[in-house]
C-alpha cells in the first residue's frame, strides 16, 4: 500500500514518526511538508522520501491565513501527480486539497487532528466576529471528517471538538514520542542532581504570549537556586527578549535548536519541565501535548498549567505540579517545592516513565496507527 503523508508544517517529530513506522511495517511512504522558514531536516531518507513545499510563510500568526491559498494549490497539484492509495491529512491545514484528491483519484483517507483548527482562535472579538469565524471552521472541519475514512485523535477529550461529524473509523494516538531512553527507572531517593545545585528548569517550543513564558520568568527571578534555559523560535520577539534581559543570569535562551536529538538532549539535562496554556484560549481545555509526553519519557517531572486534558493526566499520573494558569505565586510555591526536595522531583519523574512505558509509549501508539491503516486493507478488500 503506497501511503503519502502531509504536514503543513516544516519540523514536526509527530508525523515522521508515523512515517517511520508505516514504513518499517512495509508500507511505501512519501511525506509532504510545508517548510515555511526552508530549515526543516528531512528525516529517515532510506525508508521513505521528504518532499518540501518551500513557500515561506509565518508560523502561530494571524497572517499565516494569508499564505494558505498557495499551499492549498500546490498539495493538491502534489496529489493530483501522486500515485498513492491513501492519502494522511494532518489538521485542518492539509485536508480539503486531501478531500479533492481523494474524490478525484478515488483513493482513502486518513485524517490525523492534532489541533482542532477553530479552537485556535480566541471567543469574541468584534462584534462577535471572532466566535461566528470559530463556528464557520469548526462546521467546515466537521464536515471535512465525515470524508476520511479513518479519523484518528490525539486524546479521548477531543472527541467533544469533533461532535456531530460523521466518523467512519476512531483512534486515539497520543503526542508520544519515540523512546529514547529506554532505561531502568531511578530509585525515588535520588535525584538528576543534589539539592545544592542550582535547580535548572527546560522549555522548548514556540513563545508566543499564550505559553505564559512571563509568568515563569516572574517566578525564576523570585526563588534562589534556579535557572530558566528556553529555546524555540521567538514568536513575540520582543517582549521575550525584554524579560530575558530582565531577569538576567537566571535565565538562559539557547536559541532555536536545529534538532529533535538536540531538545531531547537538553531535557534529559534538566530537573524540572513546564508547560502552559491559556484557558482564554478554547483549545486549552483539550490540550495533551508532545512536551508533557516527552517529559515522562525522560523521567522528569513537569509544571503545568490548569483547566487542561494534560492537568487530568498529571494529576491521575502524579508525575508533576498543576498551577492555575497565571497564578504568580503558586508557581512560586511549585518552584520552592521541587527545589528543595530532589526525592519529590524524583518520585515525579520516576511516576512519569512508569506511565509512559504502561499506558503513553510510542510502541504502544504505533501499533494504534498500524490498527487504523489494516482497517482500511479490510476496506479495499470488501469493496
Amino acid at each position: 500500500m503506497r501511503v503519502t503523508l502531509i504536514r503543513g508544517r516544516g519540523i514536526e517529530p509527530g508525523i515522521n514518526k508515523i512515517a517511520r513506522a508505516l514504513a518499517t511495517h512495509g508500507y511505501s511512504v512519501k511525506l509532504l511538508i510545508w517548510d515555511r522558514d526552508g530549515v526543516a531536516e528531512s528525516y529517515n531518507t532510506g525508508l521513505y522520501h521528504t518532499h518540501k513545499c518551500r513557500i515561506r510563510a509565518p508560523y502561530d500568526r494571524p497572517s499565516a491565513l494569508l499564505y494558505l491559498p498557495f499551499w492549498w494549490a500546490y498539495e493538491l497539484v502534489f496529489l493530483l501527480r501522486d500515485d498513492s492509495d491513501v492519502i494522511h491529512a494532518s489538521d485542518f491545514d492539509t485536508l480539503f486539497p486531501a478531500i479533492l484528491a481523494k474524490l478525484i483519484g478515488k483513493r482513502k483517507l486518513c485524517y490525523f487532528i492534532y489541533d482542532f483548527y477553530a479552537d485556535n482562535l480566541p471567543d469574541g472579538g468584534l462584534w462577535g466576529l471572532t466566535k461566528r469565524i470559530r463556528r464557520f471552521v469548526a462546521h467546515l472541519e466537521r464536515t471535512g471528517i465525515g470524508f476520511a475514512d479513518v479519523l484518528f485523535l490525539v486524546d479521548e477529550s477531543r472527541l467533544e471538538e469533533v461532535d456531530g461529524a460523521h466518523i467512519n473509523e476512531l483512534y486515539y494516538v497520543n503526542n508520544s514520542p519515540v523512546d529514547c531512553v529506554a532505561q531502568p527507572r531511578a530509585s525515588a531517593g535520588t535525584a538528576s542532581r543534589a539539592s545544592a545545585d542550582e535547580m535548572v528548569i527546560f522549555y522548548a517550543g514556540a513563545t508566543h504570549g499564550s505559553r505564559g513564558l512571563n509568568y515563569m520568568f516572574d517566578a525564576v527571578s523570585s526563588v534562589e537556586g534556579v535557572r530558566l534555559k528556553v529555546a524555540g523560535p521567538i514568536t513575540d520577539n520582543e517582549r521575550v527578549l525584554d524579560e530575558l534581559n530582565r531577569v538576567g543570569s537566571k535565565a538562559q535562551y539557547l536559541g532555536f535548536l536545529p534538532s529533535y536529538d538536540d531538545v531531547i538532549r537538553e531535557t534529559l539535562k534538566a530537573d524540572l519541565l513546564f508547560r502552559f496554556e491559556d484557558p482564554r484560549i478554547p483549545k486549552t481545555k483539550y490540550a495533551s501535548p508532545a512536551k508533557l509526553f516527552e517529559a515522562m519519557m525522560c523521567g522528569k517531572p513537569i509544571i503545568v498549567s490548569d483547566e487542561s486534558a494534560m492537568a487530568n493526566i498529571v494529576r491521575n499520573e502524579r508525575c508533576g505540579v498543576v498551577v492555575p494558569y497565571g497564578d504568580v505565586p503558586a508557581l512560586i510555591d511549585a518552584l520552592k517545592t521541587c527545589r528543595e526536595d530532589p526525592r519529590l522531583r524524583a518520585e515525579l519523574g520516576n511516576n512519569g516513565r512508569k506511565a509512559y512505558e504502561e499506558r503513553y509509549s510510542w510502541a504502544i501508539m504505533e501499533e494504534r496507527v498500524l490498527s487504523g491503516y489494516r482497517s482500511l486493507g479490510k476496506l479495499a478488500r470488501a469493496v
